[in-house]
């Protein structure tokens, strides 16, 4: 995990991981909102349910016919998503997703989903990803009885200034909740594409105008 710890120094991968969270937390809070708030995932105008077999319209119209546990499952990637995106709470909400985007693999594995398996194994990947970002806070769970020496990165994860990245990730959250076109999902991620990029720049800005004020400091004092 020595690699880890080396890329941990620089910028731009901690900014991917970052932004990987506000990925695939964005999109699971934007799926299950849908579902918590007891919503087909299609309309029942679309649905063509064969005499025999089953084909995913079914699959899905039967886990909403279940009612309670379809508003579960959405309440989980809710929470879980919500986890991902606060950056604070990133490693609990890594775990809590790893059984859902597997779950979730394999149902476009054993169905006929086109290409989709090929998105959700990414997903799975990605997930791993983070948890080995955090296998630091991680490996007292994976090594128990044993003494352990932890070096946690509470700040430099998220650059020194975790509550920027916070308030980023609640900004984010909130647009998802708050969007009120739900059958158009390429509009929502254009928006939060956009917060995304400006909270960047906008990060990217304050630390250009730091790092000259800094120079100017020290160079004042060389004189």
């Amino acid at each position: 995990m020595a690699k880890i710890d080396q890329l941990r120094e620089k910028t731009g991968v901690i900014i991917f991981v970052i932004y990987l969270r506000y990925l695939i937390g964005g999109a699971f809070i934007y799926a299950g909102l849908g579902k918590a708030m007891g919503e087909r995932f299609m309309p029942a105008g679309l649905l063509q349910i064969p005499p025999t077999g089953i084909t995913m319209d079914v699959f899905f119209e039967t886990l909403y016919r279940t009612g309670i546990w379809w508003q579960f499952l959405g309440w989980g990637q809710l929470g879980a998503g919500f986890l991902l995106v606060t950056q604070r709470w990133a490693t609990l909400g890594a775990v809590a997703f790893l059984p859902v985007s597997v779950n979730i693999f394999l149902i476009t594995l054993s169905m006929d989903f086109g290409g989709t398996p090929l998105i959700t194994g990414l997903i799975v990947l990605a997930n791993l990803g983070l948890l080995s970002w955090d296998y630091t806070k991680l490996s007292p769970l994976l090594k128990p009885n044993r003494t352990v020496h932890l070096s946690l990165y509470l700040r430099d994860d998220q650059l020194g200034h975790p509550q920027y990245w916070e308030g980023l990730g609640l900004l984010l959250v909130l647009t998802s909740i708050s969007f009120g076109n739900r059958e158009n999902p390429i509009l929502w991620f254009c928006l939060c594409f956009l917060e995304g990029l400006a909270g960047w720049l906008i990060w990217w800005l304050f630390k250009r105008n730091k790092l000259k004020l800094n120079n100017l400091r020290f160079n004042k004092i060389k004189d």
